[in-house]
């Protein structure tokens, strides 16, 4: 019997034969897809695809079921001409796409940042899942994590289209709590939490003219007092110490500047790279991005994240009681499947932290 990898690559193949996907470079789609044959899905489904567009393709091994995403809706009579069981795996037909790396900002809906208070000292500290932004761009992100290098040396985690300016923020750049864009009167007046570090940088193009294999989205800004800060995500529940890999069927949380605590499921897989426009307006800069390895996830109820949650760090929550950093909430999009109709997208934790050369902080300053 065939995976739902298997199955989901078999697809692709027959998908990239008839010109519905757009390629990578050969050698490149062997890196992606299992080495199976293409399916034959028939005549009828080119045609509905050639009107509808396809999007990407999602996998999930746990349950044995590939989502097919196109572009437009498949409307129940063109559904009934697509294949629901191929090679043994359930196949899904969800609209959806993936929005830009930097969409518009949410509003939030309670607090976009959190305060916790530690009574036994008499201090207050500004929590992981909280806004920030860099000091020269009206925007908001999320501060997804402290982590400290073999120095000793404290560090807030988020995505590069956070504070890293897509490549573009200056070493050195103030990055201030909250973010300019949550900056109100009566509010938490803003202050510098750091300064920007480095990022792990972004690799522009496509068709074999760079490796976009290491593509993901994280960035590192030196905090300037680690006193002010707490591992408390959102004082809901600690940063843990622990580190996993995100797969399929997950159950997963996170904290973020703008839907707060969120549970979801890691529903799938993308098959293939998924390509992402990205800007700064602040630096003058736009261009597109492939992120290869992006899990998709589902909110349980609503919308697992949202604008300004980018940056979030995502937690499985274990049947055990116990939590381990899988990633971080880095894009998200649409989603006919999803609850609220948006889909949230992660990149791993680990190979960031490896690339990093980092480790996450838990026990700082925790109530």
């Amino acid at each position: 019997m065939a995976t739902a990898f298997e199955t989901a690559s078999a697809f692709a193949r027959w998908a990239l034969a008839h010109n519905l996907l757009p390629r990578l470079p050969a050698n490149m789609e062997e890196e992606y897809l299992a080495g199976v044959p293409a399916l034959q899905v028939g005549d009828a489904a080119e045609q509905i695809f050639l009107r509808r567009g396809l999007s990407s393709i999602v996998f999930n091994d746990a349950t044995s079921t590939v989502y097919v995403y196109t572009n437009k809706r498949v409307p129940q009579k063109e559904l009934e001409l697509l294949p629901r069981l191929l090679n043994h795996c359930e196949i899904e037909y969800p609209q959806g796409a993936v929005d830009v790396l930097v969409p518009p900002i949410n509003e939030a809906q309670g607090a976009s940042y959190t305060v916790v208070q530690r009574a036994a000292a008499g201090t207050s500290h500004y929590a992981c899942g909280s806004s920030i932004s860099p000091g020269n761009e009206a925007s908001a992100g999320t501060l997804g994590a402290l982590v400290t290098d073999a120095a000793g040396i404290y560090f807030g985690l988020t995505n590069n289209h956070v504070t890293g300016g897509c490549n573009h923020s200056g070493v050195g750049l103030p990055i201030l709590a909250p973010g300019v864009i949550d900056v109100a009167p009566g509010g938490l007046p803003p202050f510098t939490v750091g300064f920007h570090e480095r990022v792990i940088p972004y690799v522009l193009g496509t068709s074999g003219n760079v490796d976009i294999s290491s593509n993901t989205d994280a960035a590192l800004f030196r905090l300037q007092d680690t006193a002010v800060v707490s591992s408390s995500q959102g004082g809901i529940f600690d940063t843990p110490a622990a580190v996993a890999a995100p797969i399929e069927g997950m159950k997963v949380a996170k904290v973020g500047r703008t839907t707060g605590y969120t549970e979801g499921t890691v529903v799938g897989r993308e098959l293939r790279p998924v390509r992402v426009k990205a800007g700064s307006a602040a630096n003058g800069f736009e261009g597109f991005i492939w992120f290869p390895g992006v899990f998709v996830v589902h909110g349980e109820t609503h919308e697992f994240s949202a604008g300004g949650d980018s940056g979030s760090l995502v937690v499985s929550l274990n049947p055990d009681g116990t939590k381990s950093a899988v990633g971080l909430v880095f894009c998200g999009g649409p989603d006919s499947l999803a609850p609220g109709g948006a889909k949230s997208m992660i990149v791993p934790l680990g190979p960031i932290l490896d690339r990093l050369n980092v480790t996450l902080v838990s026990g700082h300053n925790v109530p």
